[in-house]
């Protein structure tokens, strides 16, 4: 088989099955649950006070030697 011909058929078909997923519609109940309460989604009050008193300091960025 010649390689031109494998990889041109190969990009043909990928195409066509990109193009058909793209154009396939997907109703919601086949995505999965989502957590209504993730771990991440909420701090605790004195977490969030301690969040609120960090200072945030900038990060020190190298000079560039081209310029």
């Amino acid at each position: 088989m010649n390689i031109r011909k494998f990889v041109s058929g190969s990009s043909v078909i990928l195409a066509a099955w990109l193009g058909a997923t793209f154009l396939n519609e997907v109703p919601s109940q086949r995505y999965p649950k989502l957590d209504k309460n993730p771990a991440t989604a909420k701090l605790a009050p004195d977490q969030e006070k301690s969040l609120a008193a960090m200072e945030v300091k900038s990060p020190v960025l190298p000079v560039s030697a081209s310029r």
